[in-house]
């Protein structure tokens, strides 16, 4: 009878068990989790996953445990993460515990690596139960506990529905330090004189405003003086120079036609210099026709037609108090297309202004140039002898090529050639690896930055590559050591790349504060979007002097925020004919989920 009674009350509590189990598996949907956000974000490229899960009262059993793994499946596969498991009451072991009257809340955060692919992919979860008087702490995925608890599954849940990758679309390439060039054009000229016209035309006023500013009629007759008292020199040479405005076809013609100009203007002086050498020389009348034509025949004069004189334009600007010369400088170097170039810089209506009143007018001449040394090569013949054979030319003269060529892959070519034929030369080192690390080649770069290092360990300018370059890296605390020793060595650009670090962290609110003194910059506008200022962005989207296809697509994403499908499309369009790879990028991107089955949205990023 005793034994009866023993095991009627050892199947009576297996099935308040079993029961208990069923039960709790039956009203798994009244279980409420909330990821945050959903879809999932990526941080420093990785992949966050947050989220809560509520509990209700009287769900929990006291002796029963729920093992929780939520796996991330894409295309690729699947991730299992970090499990938790969750216990009642009256279950040891480790665990959070759930109160069984009251229920109770949890909270959960695991991260793992970002990979191409990922961003249509879910969070998910299969919860497993299991009655227990401890938790299973061996266990690592569903199948332990299934297995070695009997556990059951309370089926399927959806946590988390796609992943938000912009928080990537920080540009870390900042603010490259070159190293300044020491070649000298003017080495060999005696004296130059020059003569400017207003925009547009060729013709000579000497009453322009330009003209009676730096006195160019005293130009003209200084040059004569200087030939009356040290003869003819070896060369003359002509240059004519239209400023980047307008059609350049249009501006090779009027460069041309204002080295004509100065072409006259010069053999009026040589006319008038040889006349009184050869009153000097005592020449009788009737021969100083053929005494002028012996000694022009000793002199060589070339004349050129400049057309855009974007070279004397970078130095100008690199040498001016304008606010935002650094990003014009960056546009001419990275523009290939000259139209694009112009008018991405007259995009900024007030930078345009000051260019227009300060430097455009200093650029609209014709120069006389005057040697009585060998000349200098010009840049078309530097640029020549570099592509041809680089070793016969001087270390100076390969930076200086390096320096005027607006190709960063060519740019590179030189760098390497001056490394490899002037190994001491910390320079080369240096501007080699800024502009590998520019180009995302950052094995070169850092190889040869650790030689620049090694030959000048202070310079500024390598500190502050450096910096860049262990930032591409994210090793963030030594990128945060050399730009902030490269600021106290004086780098400007080391200042201006600081705030990149806090984009990187996620420390948005710091990097927009940083950034105010750097408006119209992809960047601020990036720190205000992930602040929610996507009408701020905007603004600052507008401003930016290269309207490129980064730019464009992230005023889509801010419009895209904004609930804005006419300006979305728009600008998602214009980025996407800018850079085909945007198609793809838009078609998987979280930002734009709302459009995806949208009609116009499809026909814009569809795949040809």
């Amino acid at each position: 009878m005793k034994r009866n009674l023993f095991l009627m009350a050892l199947l009576a509590l297996m099935l308040t068990g079993c029961n208990g189990l069923s039960k709790m598996k039956s009203n798994a949907h009244k279980v409420r989790y909330q990821a945050n956000p959903n879809p999932v974000e990526t941080m420093d490229d990785k992949v966050v996953v947050k989220f809560t899960g509520q509990i209700p009262e009287k769900y929990f059993k006291k002796n029963c445990a729920v093992f929780v793994q939520p796996v991330f499946t894409w295309e690729g596969g699947n991730i299992p993460l970090e499990p938790i498991t969750l216990k009642g009451e009256q279950v040891a072991g480790d665990g959070t515990v759930i109160d069984y009257a009251k229920g109770g809340r949890f909270t959960y955060s695991d991260m793992f690596d970002f990979k191409p692919g990922m961003e249509t992919g879910r969070v998910v979860l299969n919860p497993v139960g299991y009655k227990a008087k401890n938790t299973n702490e061996d266990a690592r995925f569903a199948d332990d506990v299934k297995r070695d608890n009997k556990g059951v599954e309370f089926g399927p849940v959806l946590i988390a529905d796609g992943v938000n990758n912009t928080s990537s679309w920080v540009d870390i390439k900042g603010n490259i330090s070159i190293s300044p060039i020491n070649y000298n054009k003017s080495q060999g000229i005696v004296e130059t004189a020059d003569i400017y016209f207003l925009n547009g035309t060729s013709d000579l006023d000497w009453n322009f405003q330009m003209n009676q500013k730096f006195d160019a009629q005293g130009s003209l007759q200084h040059l004569k003086r200087v030939m009356l008292e040290q003869g003819l020199p070896k060369q003359i040479s002509i240059t004519g120079w239209a400023s980047p405005e307008g059609e350049e076809t249009n501006n090779v013609g009027v460069s041309k036609n204002r080295a004509d100009v100065a072409t006259a203007q010069l053999n009026k002086i040589l006319d008038e210099v040889l006349d009184v050498m050869a009153r000097r020389a005592k020449v009788k009348p009737q021969d100083v026709a053929y005494y002028k034509y012996q000694q022009l025949k000793k002199l060589i004069i070339t004349t050129r037609a400049s057309g855009e004189d974007w070279v004397h334009f970078v130095v100008m600007v690199e040498a001016s108090e304008i606010q935002d010369k650094h990003a014009i400088i960056n546009i001419v170097e990275t523009q290939q297309n000259l139209v694009k170039r112009e008018q991405m810089i007259r995009n900024m209506a007030e930078v345009y202004t000051e260019l227009k009143d300060d430097i455009f007018p200093n650029l609209r001449r014709a120069q006389i140039a005057l040697y009585y040394s060998e000349a200098r090569k010009t840049d078309a013949e530097l640029a020549k002898q570099a592509s041809l054979n680089p070793a016969k030319l001087t270390f100076d003269e390969l930076m200086y090529a390096a320096y005027i060529n607006y190709n960063y892959d060519t740019k590179l070519k030189y760098y390497k050639w001056a490394t490899e034929n002037h190994p001491q030369e910390w320079a080369a080192w240096n501007n080699a690896g800024a502009i590998a690390f520019y180009l995302e080649d950052y094995d070169e770069a850092e190889r040869y930055l650790n030689v620049a290092r090694d030959l000048n360990p202070h310079n500024p300018d390598i500190l502050n590559n450096t910096g860049l370059l262990c930032l591409a890296q994210k090793d963030y605390a030594l990128a945060k050591y050399y730009f902030e020793e490269a600021k106290r060595q004086g780098s400007n650009d080391a200042d201006a790349n600081i705030p990149i670090l806090n984009l990187k962290r996620g420390n948005y609110e710091e990097a927009q504060k940083a950034m105010k003194g750097n408006p119209c910059t992809y960047n601020l506008a990036f720190a205000q979007l992930m602040n929610d200022q996507a009408g701020t962005a905007i603004r600052t989207l507008d401003c930016c002097l290269d309207q490129n296809a980064d730019v464009n697509y992230l005023r889509a994403v801010c419009y895209a925020r904004q609930g804005d499908k006419t300006n979305c499309l728009k600008n998602l369009k214009a980025s996407i004919d800018d850079n085909y790879e945007y198609k793809k990028k838009a078609a998987v991107d979280t930002e734009f989920k709302e459009y995806w089955d949208d009609e116009e949205f499809k026909l814009i990023i569809k795949l040809w």
